[in-house]
């Protein structure tokens, strides 16, 4: 295994990578998104779509900091989609159709109805031409921040959820994007983990089961649903991942 250290939220954390995976997995796919560049001959975007839990921030970046070490590849910068959520006020204003129900977004948040995709397509349509600002979601704040991250590589890899979602507006997405990458893992380990990480934000055992099985599931369900637009499948089990 070989050790890297990443910041993710914020936080420091120690991610371990297998050596085999890094050799046969992910030196090609670097490889492959520089040659995709080169013909190109502008910034290119890579989607990289996964259950929450599933380990796809972590993974992001360290391909970022990989490709940054590797003198043959082009350098990648990772991003995610949580600062496309519509901001709090609007997610507090607005209400969705949920089961035949009419319910404020706010309580579904994280739900693909919850995400600003028309701003998001603006944003990597700009990014294609130029150099641009895009938004975070702090955790912090628990809101969306506007312009703190300038994108200045030629390969950004853009992590979330629902990057190949068949539904609209998501479908749109596709047609910006040169490669596609989808991560799974088992089923009852994202249970485990969207739980656990609900609890370690305050709420008890049973809230947490309770989140799961009304808004985390389907979501999970739906995500899962859309690895047949991936150009790569990727399934990790304890660390190590293989092709599907």
């Amino acid at each position: 295994m070989r050790n890297y250290s990443l910041t993710v939220n914020d936080l420091v954390i120690e991610a371990a990578f297998d050596e085999e995976n890094i050799e046969t997995i992910f030196y090609p796919l670097l490889k492959k998104w520089t040659k995709l560049q080169t013909y190109k001959g502008k910034r290119i975007f890579v989607f990289l779509a996964a259950p929450p839990g599933c380990g796809k921030t972590t993974l992001a970046l360290f391909l970022e900091q990989l490709s940054k070490n590797t003198p043959d590849c082009t350098p990648i910068q990772a991003i995610g989609l949580d600062g496309f959520h519509y901001d709090q006020a609007f997610l507090n204003s607005h209400s969705m159709n949920m089961d035949g129900q009419t319910v404020l977004m706010k309580h579904f948040k994280g739900h693909p109805a919850t995400f600003n995709v028309p701003l998001l397509i603006e944003k990597i349509k700009a990014a294609q031409e130029k150099d641009n600002w895009w938004p975070i979601y702090s955790r912090k704040l628990h809101d969306v921040v506007q312009d703190q991250i300038q994108l200045t590589e030629k390969i950004i890899l853009l992590e979330g959820n629902y990057l190949l979602l068949d539904t609209p507006p998501w479908n749109q997405l596709q047609e910006y994007c040169e490669d596609r990458i989808f991560l799974s893992t088992d089923t009852t380990v994202l249970e485990e983990r969207l739980i656990q990480r609900k609890m370690l934000g305050g709420l008890s055992y049973e809230a947490a089961r309770t989140f799961y099985e009304q808004s985390d599931k389907r979501n999970v369900e739906s995500i899962l649903a859309s690895d047949h637009h991936a150009d790569t499948v990727l399934y990790v089990t304890d660390g190590i991942f293989q092709l599907n």
